[in-house]
């Protein structure tokens, strides 16, 4: 059952990184060109908002056997700009807790652990800088959660 807005973050990804931080889990394949297109804003998001608390993990969900080689999606990480922790999901089991079946994937989570948005597709980054803008404090007032 995929994930809904006020769920927590699933057991097997509850480490000490995550623990006590607002933390965005994004899902992405090495073959999705809009995963490629949003990594820039995502990396933006990510050096605006790490000395505030937020962490980011990337979550490779391949979408064929052509993606399951650890090296080439280090590579292709490497190259679009993913720096923060990657985690391979070759059989789907974190993606599957998520409930995602598109890429790509934003999922934010509050420093309780709670599930406080998530997105998909070509403007899912967008939507996901907004609500961490609301988290920080940077929305105007009337937008704040």
């Amino acid at each position: 059952m995929p994930l809904r807005t006020g769920d927590s973050l699933p057991p097997t990804l509850i480490t000490e990184q995550t623990t006590g931080t607002v933390c965005l889990f994004h899902v992405w394949s090495i073959s999705c060109p809009a995963c490629e297109v949003n990594m820039p804003h995502l990396q933006k998001l990510r050096d605006r908002y790490a000395n505030r608390g937020l962490q980011t993990v990337a979550i490779h969900m391949p979408l064929g056997d052509g993606e399951l080689d650890a090296a080439k999606v280090r590579a292709v990480a490497d190259e679009i700009g993913v720096s923060e922790t990657l985690l391979f999901d070759n059989d789907h089991a974190v993606s599957g807790a998520f409930g995602v079946n598109a890429v790509p994937a934003y999922f934010l989570f509050d420093a309780q652990g709670k599930l406080r948005r998530h997105a998909l597709g070509n403007f899912g980054v967008r939507i996901i800088g907004q609500a961490i803008e609301r988290i920080f404090g940077d929305a105007p007032d009337e937008t704040k959660e």
